[in-house]
């Protein structure tokens, strides 16, 4: 009686599942850390107009940093201190562009950095869910 067969297919299954997983780390490490960089590229810009909208952009690229490192290793706290920056950015962005942040008007909502930092913040959040959604 041959018992090898379940075993390798079982071995190959994990295999397969833990290749799935590594690429899931990769790309939300990637792509948080990538909307950490974009934030920190506008901290000078933020900061002459209000200072407390520069400073929060500082924080989100050291909280994206610490979300990346913590995916890297893959830790949950990571994901989902990744998410909580991502969506965090998104619902401020959306509410400068529509209301207005204390201190500020409301403002283009198409603005290309903007757009492109929401579009890596979107495809994080679609990691993630993945990520924290499977064995």
């Amino acid at each position: 009686m041959d018992t090898s067969t379940p075993r390798a297919e079982t071995t190959a299954t994990d295999s397969n599942r833990q290749s799935r997983r590594h690429l899931f780390v990769i790309a939300g490490a990637g792509l948080i850390l990538l909307t950490g960089v974009i934030h920190l590229a506008l901290v000078p810009e933020h900061l002459e107009e209000t200072t407390y909208l520069g400073v929060l952009f500082a924080v989100n690229f050291v909280a994206a940093a610490v979300a990346a490192v913590g995916i890297y290793r893959n830790r949950r706290w990571g994901w989902l201190l990744g998410v909580a920056v991502a969506t965090i950015a998104i619902v401020l962005y959306v509410a400068r562009g529509t209301v207005g942040l204390p201190a500020t008007e409301a403002e283009e909502l198409l603005e290309p950095m903007g757009v492109l930092a929401k579009a890596v913040e979107l495809l994080f959040l679609g990691v993630a869910t993945a990520w924290l959604t499977t064995d």
